[in-house]
C-alpha cells in the first residue's frame, strides 16, 4: 500500500547540504513538515529558503549528533511543534582517505561518533516517540562500501557496515511497533562528501578515481528515498549496477578481490 506523506513530520539530520538537503525538496514537494538539523546553520537556513521555494516550511534545529543531548533535544522540540514524529532520516556523516598506517586517532573516533553513534542516538530517541505512536519510519543512510571495504577508506567502510548491522537487527526489534526501517546504499554521490574528504585529507583520491557509472546525483538518490518512504522496504539501492555488482562480490569474492587491488593501485597513485 502506498502512503500519502501529506502532513507527516519528518527529520533530517545532515541536511545542511546533499542527500539531506535534496531529500528536504522532494519531502516539501510531497506536503510533509519538515526539521533540518546539521552544525551549519547558516547553511541549514539555506536549505529552509529553498524547501520554501518548493512550496513547504522548514523548521531549523542546529545540531551535532554526536551529542546525544542535542539529538534528545531536536527530537523533544520536533514533538513539541508538531505532537508527533512519522519519519527520522539519520543522515549524516563523513569520511576521509588515510592507509591503515595513517589513521587518525582523533578524527577516527569523531567519525564513529558522527556516523554510527550519531545514528544510534536519532534511532533511539525517535522509537521512544514512534512506540507510542503505534508508527513511524527510521531511515539511514549508510553506503555501498557497507558491502565492500574500500583501500584506505577503511574506517568510513566500517562505521557504514555497523550501520547496516544496526538496520538489520532493529528492523525486526521493532515490527511489532508498526516501525519500519529502511538502511540506504548510495554509490559514489556528487555532494560535499568529496570536498569534506579533500578538506581533510589533502585531496580527493576517491571521487577522481570513482567511474561515471557509478557516481549519482543527490536528487537521484532522494528520489529513491521519498519512494521508500511511501511504500517501504528494507533496503534502498540507488544504483541497480551497484546492486549487482555487490551481489556478485558476495558470490564470486575473488572477483571482488581483483576489482579491489585494481583500485588500490589507482589510489596509491593518488
Amino acid at each position: 500500500m502506498t502512503r500519502d506523506l501529506g502532513g507527516k513530520v519528518i527529520v533530517i539530520t545532515g541536511a545542511s547540504a546533499g542527500i539531506g538537503a535534496a531529500t528536504a525538496v522532494y519531502a516539501a514537494r510531497a506536503g510533509m513538515h519538515i526539521v533540518l538539523a546539521a552544525r551549519r546553520e547558516d547553511k541549514l537556513h539555506d536549505v529552509a529558503r529553498t524547501v520554501k521555494v518548493n512550496g513547504g516550511e522548514a523548521m531549523v534545529i542546529p545540531t551535532d549528533v554526536a551529542d546525544r543531548e542535542q539529538v534528545q533535544q531536536l527530537v523533544d522540540q520536533t514533538v513539541e511543534r508538531f505532537g508527533r514524529l512519522d519519519v527520522m532520516f539519520a543522515n549524516a556523516g563523513f569520511g576521509h582517505y588515510a592507509g591503515v598506517d595513517n589513521l587518525d586517532g582523533e578524527l577516527d573516533q569523531r567519525m564513529w561518533q558522527v556516523n554510527y553513534f550519531g545514528t544510534v542516538h536519532c534511532l533511539q530517541a525517535a522509537a521512544a516517540v514512534m512506540k507510542p505512536q503505534g508508527s513511524g519510519h527510521l531511515l539511514i543512510t549508510s553506503s555501498v562500501l557497507a558491502h565492500l571495504g574500500l583501500p584506505f577508506y577503511s574506517t568510513y567502510s566500517a562505521t557504514k557496515a555497523a550501520q547496516h548491522g544496526l538496520a538489520m537487527s532493529l528492523r525486526h526489534e521493532l515490527a511489532g511497533d508498526g516501525i519500519d526501517v529502511t538502511c540506504v546504499f548510495p554509490v559514489g554521490t556528487r555532494t560535499e562528501f568529496f570536498e569534506t574528504a579533500r578538506k581533510l585529507d589533502g585531496r580527493d583520491v576517491v571521487g577522481q578515481n570513482t567511474p561515471d557509472m557509478f557516481m549519482q546525483s543527490a536528487r537521484h538518490v532522494a528520489k529513491r528515498i521519498l519512494a521508500a518512504m511511501r511504500r517501504p522496504r528494507p533496503e534502498v539501492w540507488p544504483s541497480r549496477l551497484a546492486h549487482v555488482a555487490a551481489a556478485a562480490f558476495t558470490m564470486f569474492p575473488g572477483l571482488r578481490q581483483a576489482a579491489l587491488k585494481s583500485q588500490a593501485e589507482k589510489y596509491r597513485k593518488g
